[in-house]
């Protein structure tokens, strides 16, 4: 996996701010890495056996990617769901840490790792300025294409609907498609 240029930094950054976080990802909506900074984490073995040090596991970038993929299409069902708008963050508290997920503009996502003595406020003060920080990145770098100016709208029996044509949709980042195509009611 090559590093995308400058979210590295950027991770490795936080990392040296907040000392709590063990480790941080930026990925792709659709769950492929961008740049990873992970350590070794505590697991729920290693806290009953007093042995933190010995057998500490590292986080495998592309599955932690994939999850973070499938937890933001629960999240953002949920927001659809309950009318709470566009995705912003997730956070999940486990018995021994924080997993926190910010958006990183319309096609990326940063996820962090956090022990339990982390302090909340910061995690998502430092999380939301280096996912906006990201999302600046990778819009520079053209990673994020802007989005296609919408066609003129079409005349349907007086109405006027607006209507982008299946090219435009492609081109959409995936969480705006998201926000254009809600899913249909089961």
């Amino acid at each position: 996996m090559a590093a995308e240029p400058g979210v590295s930094e950027e991770l490795h950054g936080l990392l040296a701010r907040v000392p709590q976080i063990g480790g941080a990802l930026a990925a792709t909506v659709d769950g492929f890495v961008l740049a990873e900074a992970l350590g070794p984490v505590r697991t729920a073995r290693t806290a009953q056996t007093g042995h933190d040090g010995q057998a500490a596991l590292r986080p495998d970038a592309e599955p932690l990617a994939a999850l973070t993929a499938a937890a933001l299409g629960l999240a953002f069902r949920m927001n659809e769901a309950t009318g709470r708008g566009a995705f912003r963050e997730l956070l999940i508290h486990g018995e021994l840490g924080y997993v926190a997920t910010y958006a990183a503009g319309p096609s990326a996502v940063l996820t962090l790792l956090a022990d339990d003595r982390a302090n909340v406020g910061r995690l998502h003060l430092e999380g939301r300025r280096t996912a906006g920080r990201i999302a600046a990145t990778l819009a520079a770098s053209r990673h994020s294409p802007p989005l296609p100016a919408a066609s003129p709208p079409a005349s349907a029996g007086g109405a006027v609907v607006a209507r982008d044509s299946p090219e435009d949709e492609s081109r959409r980042p995936p969480l705006e498609r998201r926000r254009r195509n809600p899913p249909s009611p089961p």
